[in-house]
């Protein structure tokens, strides 16, 4: 259930989930501003184990079949080096199986978040005369970002309301997190 509003918060429509042995698998599919439909494969791991390579070229599989281009393994209680860097390489994206069960945008004090489109960072980067790097950042492991699920190099809009100013917007760019 936590992954399938997890899903459904980024904008995908789940519609069936299947079972295995040790696993359940969902299609999540969406349609980007140009109206590209965008397909996923998610797996959730029903035991919280560590995820090794071999898992992440099961799912790398799994992808080239249906012809999607994102995956997600849910539920490990540990990711493998080499687990970690084939799945950064392949679209791959690792959630381990402690992640937030609440929605995090569904309180107060946290602002809107959103992965700005192409056209809109380029409108901001052309209005103040910078370039991205120059963008104020934000680690790929701030819990926004996370449940986004932003790669690195993507610009997230925060979106405020302020008594004095109205609605104001400020741009961040996902870097990757050190450890």
């Amino acid at each position: 259930m936590k992954t399938r509003s997890l899903l459904t918060l980024r904008g995908y429509e789940v519609d069936e989930l299947f079972e295995y042995e040790n696993r359940y698998v969902m299609h999540p599919t969406r349609t980007n501003s140009e109206g590209i439909t965008i397909k996923m494969i998610v797996w959730v791991l029903k035991e919280p184990k560590v995820v090794g390579v071999a898992v992440a070229r099961d799912i790398q599989r799994d992808m080239i079949e249906e012809d999607a281009t994102r995956g997600m393994i849910v539920g490990g209680a540990r990711f493998t080096p080499a687990a970690k860097k084939h799945s950064r390489k392949n679209g791959i994206e690792l959630v381990e199986g402690n992640y937030a069960s609440f929605d995090l945008f569904g309180h107060e004090l946290v602002p809107e978040h959103t992965i700005a489109d192409s056209d809109e960072v380029d409108l901001v980067l052309d209005h103040y005369g910078i370039d991205k790097p120059h963008l104020p950042r934000i680690r790929r492991d701030d819990p926004a970002v996370r449940v986004l699920g932003a790669r690195t190099g993507q610009v997230i809009r925060v979106e405020r309301d302020s008594a004095t100013a109205g609605r104001t917007y400020y741009y961040r760019l996902v870097i990757d997190s050190k450890r």
